[in-house]
């Protein structure tokens, strides 16, 4: 009988279990996990409704969503994409429901009856943390034991390791005023890194200490190496307006203008903001309350138009976010073969997940990673053991 050793109980580890029960039988799969809890991460993913994939509906081009490791999961994705992750999980019991952004999450909004699932059937063994010294013990070990570990072991056999660094946080910005909004939420924004190509858009969400949500996550996340490198400071550029110029704000504001002439500029404005923030705008362009649009002449509206598309901020570090921990880096994707994720030089040694310099922005797209790769994995070790079902799925 062979033996399969897999090291990390977590959605990369214990999917690619399940799948090596389905594709190789008649092998014996341990999944060891050093903390006393597998699928720890898994089952407060998504606020605890766990946000399993993504339609990929709205996607163009995975490096969109794959800011690392996109050409890896464009290839993988042929033989399993999230329309394989759906088919899986529903023909094991999990009804499914997609959301209007496109994000897929089980009917029952529990990330628990995932875990369930997952866990359905396993050998786990908790509290164990294996050693080098355990791997001749089995025919093929897979590494999938997370990001942000410690990778002293992989370096000392000559693999190349990309130092990690965090992903996927809200920012904590310099004190402007901006925090006393905390709630607020603005549906169609953009954010940039100033002075570099980093750039998202979507919801932003003010927080008591700076901005968070689906549009700052996405940020961080395409900019995770040079904001650890800058110290986790640096300018952030808001266009509250979305993609909107700084010319499509003036023609705006003229139209206003124009339309709303006798009213005072504090009781009317653009459908996007709501009236704090629009009054906390008014503030940063230097507009007093009394002022009608009437009488706001052309640099005023230069500046507003300015403040309104491009609002700049200082970040001063990067807020924890453990319900979406995700790091960037990891084991280098140059060494591992990119169709079976086997390591080059350690023979019957793979890796799965985010131990690999492979990450996603929020929306699903971490979870899918670990599925496919997991599933690569165990095709690749029923190919390799020779005890894969006729029909491989």
């Amino acid at each position: 009988m062979k033996r399969i050793a897999i090291i990390g109980a977590g959605a990369a580890g214990c999917f690619a279990a399940q799948r090596l029960r389905e594709l190789c039988p008649g092998a014996e799969v341990t999944v060891f996990e050093a903390q006393d809890h597998p699928l720890k991460k898994v089952a407060v993913t998504g606020g605890g409704r766990c946000n399993l994939t993504n339609s990929f509906s709205l996607v163009s081009n995975l490096t969109e969503v794959y800011p690392r490791g996109h050409r890896l999961m464009k290839k993988l994705m042929y033989e399993w994409s999230q329309w394989d992750t759906m088919s899986w999980f529903e023909e094991h019991g999990v009804r499914l429901v997609t959301q209007e952004d496109e994000c897929v999450f089980p009917l029952s909004q529990r990330a628990m009856e995932i875990v369930g699932v997952l866990r359905r059937g396993l050998d786990i063994r908790c509290g164990r943390r294996m050693t080098p010294a355990d791997l001749p013990d089995y025919d093929a070990v897979v590494v999938t034991t997370g990001g942000g570990r410690d990778f002293s072991w992989f370096r000392e056999q000559g693999l190349e390791i990309v130092q990690p660094v965090p992903s996927l946080f809200p920012f904590r910005l310099e004190p402007t005023g901006l925090e006393q909004l905390s709630g607020t939420l603005v549906a169609d924004s953009a954010a940039s890194i100033g002075g570099t190509p980093y750039h998202a858009g979507g919801i932003t969400l003010i927080t008591h200490n700076g901005v968070s949500g689906p549009c700052i996550l996405r940020l961080s996340s395409y900019a995770a190496r040079h904001l650890a490198e800058c110290g986790y400071r640096a300018p952030l550029v808001m266009n509250w307006l979305g993609d909107a110029s700084e010319q499509d704000a003036m023609d705006m504001l003229r139209g206003i203008a124009l339309a709303q002439a006798s009213r005072l500029v504090v009781n009317y404005r653009p459908e996007a903001l709501t009236s704090r923030h629009w009054e906390y705008m008014l503030g940063r362009a230097g507009i007093g309350r009394e002022m009608r649009w009437g009488g706001m002449g052309r640099r005023q509206m230069n500046r507003m138009a300015a403040v309104l598309t491009s609002d700049t901020y200082t970040i001063t570090g990067r807020v924890p976010h453990k319900e979406e921990f995700v790091t960037a880096g990891g084991v280098s994707l140059t060494n591992v073969d990119a169709a079976t994720l086997r390591c080059k030089s350690i023979p019957h040694l793979y890796f799965a997940g985010e131990v690999l310099d492979v990450d996603g922005v929020t929306g699903g797209f971490n979870l899918q990673a670990a599925w496919t790769m997991a599933d690569a994995v165990a095709r690749a070790l029923a190919r390799e053991l020779g005890d894969a079902r006729e029909n491989m799925e």
